[in-house]
Order: C-alpha cells, then sequence, then structure tokens
C-alpha cells in the first residue's frame, strides 16, 4: 500500500511508490533527523526521491568541485544551477524545496565562500524569492537580505566585479523593491517603490532595447505598489499591460528555452490566468489545454504543473451564470430547445473556492433571466439583421444597461465585438478545437 511522500515542511508533495528509496543514501523511509522523502519534480516511478539533507549535502559537495575548477563567476554558477534542479531530470525543484534549499545554499556560501561576492549576492537573491513578505519570520530575514544585498553592491562596484553589469545591477534593485511589495504595508510599498524606480533609472539610463522586457517587468510591478498605495484595484489598463508582459515573457521563453522547459510552462500558466481575468476565456482554456498535455507527457502526472494546469481548467470550465438573486450558479446544459437552462448551486463567487456539492440544488429556469458572467464562452445564434455572424463564437466582456444588450468579443479577430439581445447568446459548454472547426 502507498503512502504520501511529504514535502520539505511535511506537506504531501507526490504518491510514494513501495519500495521508493532515497536516489543519494539508497535508504527507505524518512532519514535518521526524521526528514522524510521528497520529490517534487519531473522524475517518475521511483526515481528522483531524495532526502532534503541529503539533497543538501550533494548540492554542497558539487559546489566545492566548480570552485575547484575556478567556475567562479556569479553566471558560470548559477548557470549549473546546483541547488535549483533536481540532478536526474534536469528541472526546477518546485513546492517547498526550494523554500529548504534557498536556506542551505546562503547558509554554505557564507560559510566557505565569504570571498566569493557574486556567489553570495546569487544566493541571497534564489533566497528573497521564496519568502513571503506577510509571515513575520520571513519579513525579518528578508529585511536581512536586502540590507545584505545593498552592502554587497557597494562592495562589487568598489571591487569592479564584472558579474554586476546593468541587468544583474537592476534585476538586484527590482528583487528588493517585490520584496517590500509582498509586504503590504504602507511603509514597506514607499520603500518597493523606490527601489523599482531605482531599476528603472539604471535600465533606461544604462541598457538598451534588449532590456525592453526588463522595463516592461519593473513597470508592471511599479503599477502594482502604485496602486496599492493608493488603496484601490489596479485599473483596468494594468492589467491589459499584466497580459502583454506576460505573453511578450511566454513567446521568449518559447524561442529560447523551448515549450516543455518548466519555466515556460509556468509562464504559460501566468499567462493562461491572466487571459481569463481579462474575460478571455477560450484563449485562456486553448492555452491551458496544451500546457496539461505536454506537462503530462514530459514530467509525468505527478508534477506539480500538471496539477496546477488540471485544476485551473475544471475552475475555467464552469460556466458560471446568475438568475439576478445575487447568487452564482453552475449553468449546465439548455433544454426544451434552448427556452430553458438547467443551473447547479448557488456555488461561491470566489471561483478558487472549494464547493460543497451536497449543499447545491439542480433545478431548470427560463433561459431569459440568466445573465452570464462576464468572460463566458458563447455562440451567437437568431440573429436576423446580421445573420452573417449566427454560428461565430466569442466571449461576454460586458453589457450595455441603456440598451440591456451582452457585449460580445468575437473570436474571429477579423470582426468587430457586437452588442446582441440576450435571447441571441448561448452558452459554449464544450469550446471546438480551432484546427478542427477550419478543416470542417
Amino acid at each position: 500500500m502507498s503512502s504520501s511522500s511529504q514535502s520539505a515542511t511535511g506537506t504531501p508533495s507526490c504518491t510514494l511508490p513501495d519500495g521508493a528509496s532515497c536516489w543519494l543514501c539508497l535508504e527507505e523511509g524518512p532519514d535518521d533527523s526524521g526528514a522524510p522523502l521528497v520529490r517534487d519534480c519531473s522524475c517518475r516511478g521511483h526515481s528522483g526521491f531524495a532526502h532534503l539533507p541529503c539533497l543538501v549535502q550533494y548540492a554542497e559537495s558539487k559546489s566545492r568541485d566548480l570552485a575547484e575548477r575556478g567556475a567562479i563567476t556569479l553566471r558560470e554558477f548559477f548557470h549549473e544551477k546546483i541547488f535549483e534542479q533536481c540532478p536526474n531530470c534536469k528541472q526546477p525543484f518546485q513546492g517547498n524545496i526550494p523554500y529548504g534549499m534557498t536556506t542551505a545554499q546562503l547558509s554554505f556560501f557564507e560559510r566557505e565562500f565569504k570571498d566569493v561576492l557574486s556567489w553570495q549576492m546569487g544566493a541571497l537573491m534564489k533566497r528573497i524569492l521564496v519568502l513571503d513578505g506577510r509571515k513575520e519570520a520571513d519579513r525579518v530575514e528578508g529585511e536581512d537580505i536586502c540590507a545584505k544585498m545593498l552592502t554587497l553592491i557597494d562592495k562589487m562596484k568598489k571591487n569592479r566585479d564584472p558579474s554586476l553589469d546593468v541587468i544583474a545591477l537592476a534585476t538586484i534593485y527590482q528583487e528588493i523593491g517585490i520584496f517590500y511589495y509582498r509586504v503590504d504595508t504602507k511603509q514597506s510599498l514607499q520603500k518597493g517603490k523606490g527601489y523599482l524606480e531605482t531599476a528603472m533609472d539604471i535600465v533606461v539610463t544604462l541598457g538598451g532595447r534588449e532590456l525592453q522586457c526588463l522595463v516592461e517587468a519593473i513597470k508592471n510591478n511599479l503599477a502594482n505598489v502604485e496602486a496599492r498605495l493608493s488603496g484601490v484595484s489596479i485599473p483596468d489598463e494594468h492589467a491589459g499591460s499584466d497580459l502583454r508582459s506576460f505573453r511578450t515573457r511566454y513567446d521568449f521563453l518559447l524561442r529560447a528555452i523551448g515549450q516543455n522547459d518548466v519555466r515556460t510552462m509556468q509562464m504559460g500558466v501566468h499567462l493562461a490566468t491572466a487571459l481569463f481575468e481579462a474575460y478571455q476565456t477560450l484563449e485562456a482554456l486553448r492555452l491551458l489545454e496544451k500546457l496539461a498535455c505536454a506537462s503530462r507527457r514530459v514530467h509525468g502526472s505527478d508534477h506539480r504543473i500538471t496539477a496546477d494546469t488540471a485544476f485551473l481548467l475544471r475552475q475555467y470550465q464552469v460556466r458560471r451564470a446568475s438568475i439576478g438573486d445575487g447568487l452564482s450558479y453552475q449553468a449546465l446544459r439548455y433544454e426544451n430547445d434552448g427556452k430553458s437552462c438547467v443551473i447547479q448551486g448557488p456555488i461561491p463567487s470566489n471561483i478558487y473556492a472549494p464547493r460543497n456539492v451536497d449543499d447545491e440544488k439542480t433545478v431548470s429556469v427560463a433561459t431569459a433571466v440568466i445573465y452570464f458572467s462576464l468572460g463566458s464562452p458563447v455562440m451567437l445564434h437568431g440573429l436576423k439583421k446580421a445573420a452573417h455572424l449566427n454560428g461565430e463564437i466569442g466571449e461576454v466582456r460586458g453589457y450595455c444597461e441603456l440598451t440591456d444588450r451582452c457585449v460580445v468579443h468575437l473570436e474571429d479577430k477579423g470582426l468587430r465585438p457586437v452588442k446582441v439581445k440576450h435571447e441571441n447568446v448561448r452558452i459554449v459548454f464544450d469550446v471546438p478545437d480551432p484546427k478542427k472547426e477550419s478543416s470542417s
């Protein structure tokens, strides 16, 4: 009978098959300190399981080997990703494993490589990325790390360290700014804004066109900080900017490292989420289906990307609607030639919240009383003056209260958005494959 492998903090990470053992010490089950077997990478079957202390010991040994070979620059060392990725499948560690590995990496460098400033800076940057600024212990540690990073900048400048180029310097200030943004107090947000502005000044003054992606990322982070400081939600134009940024970075990673790399897939998940939040559900669903299929094939069914894409697909495939009572329901199917619709609910308004299906009821209501949630995939039908649009698929992006019509953006980019009556719109429950549609 199988049990669960535990992550670095004791939460389940994947199914632990019978007979699984640490590939480093070859022992089954927890080690002498009680550390469980963990695996949060792309290994499958019995491979890839290890104790966190064994992973740390292995990474430290490999780091010493690198140092002895003279590979002491920041880029040379972090190209190896010794503390970041599984040595077997060469994919980044996921879940809680990076939290333990970055702690060990920073401690190791400060202990054994005090004079290699670029290595220490890299380890500090890796560590601050995994800290949750809302947790007191992480906030205190993060503020200490920020102070160390600023001190190291001065030392590296004084030593004319070649590792501290424009990209590295701007990225350091950006990461400090993002950390203070995550702390999310008024004082920390002001600090974060200052560091992000410094990062922007560096890339604008010293950088070139090749840094445009970094410029966009800093702009988006500044917009988030300023919106939080003002106490309002990020305006739609900022959301659109985020979407463009995610798309730019996803396209770049596709070209640079390929669609099967975990980093590309993670950015794809971010892009799909941004698409869904921008009410572009059709593109979000198709991207998630592509990512889910690739992740299952390349990284296996236990991988975190596979699980994340499957979860988002389930949530985004729910056709949400309301019937004027202030509650949310799931639309299931049409009946009576589309005159009525079967709905189930009420369901949580937060799409990511768990549902208690036992408390939900299934009823049939008149289609005329249904209001579609923004982003709902729909098909136009029954149009007379614009009969050529019947059968076109799109998404509800808004409502015109003055005319009581849905604003539908059509998937065919050659067609302009249209305002149509509710009776001329039907929910699309199964998103068609555009390739099959074009070939038929």
